[in-house]
């Protein structure tokens, strides 16, 4: 009895985790790839606004648009894509920002040298 109230506690809490924060931190990765662009502390307000926005937004996608109907696993589903996509566009964003880094490096390298000559 006392595991079971022990579980269903952690349950509530993890499902709150999950549905006021993850989506939002998630596609705050994905719209600001770069650290030093927020600092920690608006990166959690903004994760927890974009949280509820998300979940709002993908309950209503769920069940206006695509008819299904609105259940906590669809919804967990819903989200659970959405934070997967939006980590996919991060790592994206991260790869693409090192590559520029890179050309740019290496483009000032000769350009250096070039001019040593």
């Amino acid at each position: 009895m006392i595991i079971s109230g022990v579980l269903e506690a952690l349950r509530i809490v993890f499902g709150l985790i999950f549905l006021l924060f993850v989506p939002g931190y998630t596609l705050i990765l994905a719209l600001f790839p770069k650290k030093e662009e927020l600092s920690f502390m608006e990166r959690i307000g903004f994760a927890g606004v974009l949280s509820i926005v998300a979940d709002l937004l993908t309950t209503l996608f769920i069940d206006l648009v695509l008819h299904i109907p609105t259940t906590a696993v669809n919804i967990f589903v819903a989200l659970l894509s959405l934070s997967a996509l939006a980590l996919i566009i991060w790592r994206i964003e991260i790869l693409l920002i090192k590559m520029l880094e890179k050309r740019e490096q290496s483009k000032e390298g000769v350009e250096a040298k070039n001019e040593e000559d």
